[in-house]
């Protein structure tokens, strides 16, 4: 009987094969490089949005999308919308209701003759014979960023390949014609668009207009043209003619169909379609700007995005508040934020209670700092498990919720929202992007709005006779230990936070 030895000589040896192919496979055929074509303003969404008296070279126009089904028909709208391009860039895209309702609305609108770009990170596994049908359409392009090789054994292959693999593209956006584009925190999902999850994601995006879509179709050219992203019919040997028969599979099930004409999604019904139809959305105007990291992050060229948050972050004059789903601050971090206190600024951390995070080995090491960032002045709460609360700034959804927002608040006038969390992954390993806009009337009204959801859906954490405690500001009560959280997904935290891991958060 092979001893455990062997089985390890063997395990070595397999990984080291699967290596040395993987490493014969880095450098892709030619490909095609293309652009935005720029501000199309001959199309329906130019008229939807060109009413503003402002400078669109300097300011941004933008709407909050907190609604899961507001965030959903915001991307509908701009793909039905389009007219000559329209260009999507996410880390999860799943074969599920929403997602599939997606897939058919693009393919509709490449039937329309609109040149479709879709640059997918390759981290999840999907169905690679759908991305090739679509991929065969005449007006439609799919890439893979950073992709895996082995598409039928990719746990062997990332083992095999982990330093490449381990980085992967976490920015999200959708822009069309580009007039408009979706940006923020959310990926394409049942969970993130409040539709049939066991796990439905509080999350934020905004839906921008001005001189953030163009600076949005420059980064996502930078991504499309690098050596990272991948043709798929490079990539897989699966069929690529298209038939129609087969792209139909991805048409909405009878559900979310009727969803779409009775239910929730009717867009004959919600305020935010007909206002946008009559030229009466009103949008918010600030200076803006878009900060992201570069495509060659993943091969170890530093951050920019964390370069221009340093920057920002030198710049706070009296408050800080961070909204980040995996918080993880490491030692320096954690330093850095009660620095901020000492000198006067108050500083608020908004993050998952170990109920809510969907990724308790985040929980474990987190944990460790809390003690430190409390004593140190910082402000600290996490967000209930059923919170389920019905507010323009609700931060979780509905049934068992996990906080997925990335937003920072600054002073009184600065508002960041993008793909960033509060991690080592993502100040490191991931590429990142985030929106920054001055608008001194909506932060402070968000502000507001986030201190009383605070009270019903989070729990302040304080430190009473040298322990943690978790207080419920609406019911009152003090817990003494993680709340809602089973002895095993405590035990299972608390292991994670003994392992080496916490750089790879």
């Amino acid at each position: 009987m092979p001893t455990f030895a062997h089985w390890k000589l063997i395990l070595v040896l397999f990984v080291g094969i699967l290596s040395g192919c993987a490493t014969q496979q880095q450098t892709p055929p030619p490909k095609s490089v293309t652009h935005q074509l720029g501000y199309q303003a001959d199309s329906k969404l130019a008229q939807y949005f060109d009413q503003s008296e402002y400078d669109t070279s300097i300011y941004t126009g933008f709407y909050p999308l907190d609604k899961g089904h507001d965030a959903l028909l915001a991307r509908i709208v701009l793909i039905e919308s389009a007219e000559h391009t329209l260009d999507l860039q996410y880390y999860i895209y799943r074969d599920d209701a929403t997602g599939n309702l997606m897939t058919w609305r693009l393919f509709e609108a490449a039937e329309r003759g609109v040149r479709v770009r879709i640059l997918l990170d390759d981290m999840q596994k999907r169905n690679d014979d759908n991305l090739a049908y679509l991929h065969s359409h005449p007006n439609i392009d799919v890439r893979l960023f950073n992709p895996n090789n082995y598409r039928s054994a990719r746990g062997l292959g990332f083992l095999a390949d982990f330093e490449r693999l381990n980085s992967r593209m976490h920015n999200k956006s959708l822009t069309a014609d580009s007039v408009a584009s979706v940006v923020g925190g959310r990926n394409i999902g049942n969970e993130y668009f409040s539709y049939h999850s066991p796990v439905e994601f509080g999350d934020f995006d905004l839906l921008i207009y001005g001189n953030t879509v163009e600076q949005t179709g420059e980064q996502f050219d930078k991504y499309w043209n690098s050596d990272f992203a991948v043709p798929i019919d490079w990539i897989t040997s699966s069929a690529t003619e298209l038939k129609r028969e087969e792209v139909e599979q991805f048409a909405v099930d009878e559900e979310l169909e009727e969803q779409f004409t009775s239910g929730v999604y009717d867009m004959t019904r919600l305020q935010f379609y007909s206002k946008m139809r009559e030229h009466k959305l009103q949008l918010y105007w600030g200076e803006g700007k878009l900060l992201y990291d570069r495509p060659n992050k993943i091969v170890g060229e530093g951050s920019q995005l964390i370069d221009d948050l340093q920057l920002i972050l030198e710049g706070v004059d009296s408050e800080l508040i961070i909204i980040s789903p995996y918080f993880v601050p490491t030692a320096d971090g954690t330093a850095l934020l009660i620095d901020g206190v000492k000198s006067g600024k108050k500083v608020t951390i908004i993050t998952n209670s170990l109920a809510s995070n969907d990724v308790y080995a985040v929980h474990g090491w987190y944990s460790k700092y809390r003690k430190d960032l409390l004593e140190g002045g910082v402000e600290l709460w996490e967000i209930k498990a059923s919170a389920n609360i019905k507010s323009k700034w609700s931060m979780t959804g509905s049934g068992h919720s996990s906080l997925h927002a990335k937003i920072m608040l600054i002073d009184d006038h600065i508002l960041f929202v993008g793909s960033m969390n509060w991690d080592p992954r993502s100040a490191h390993i991931n590429t990142e992007m985030a929106v920054i806009l001055d608008h001194e009337p909506f932060v402070t009204e968000s502000k507001s709005e986030i201190q009383a959801q605070l009270i019903e859906s989070a729990y302040k954490l304080e430190i009473e006779d040298g322990d943690l405690v978790w207080r419920d500001l609406e019911s009152g009560e003090t817990l003494t230990s993680e709340p809602d959280a089973s002895v095993w997904r405590r035990m299972g935290s608390w292991m994670a936070g003994i392992l080496p891991i916490e750089d790879q958060l």
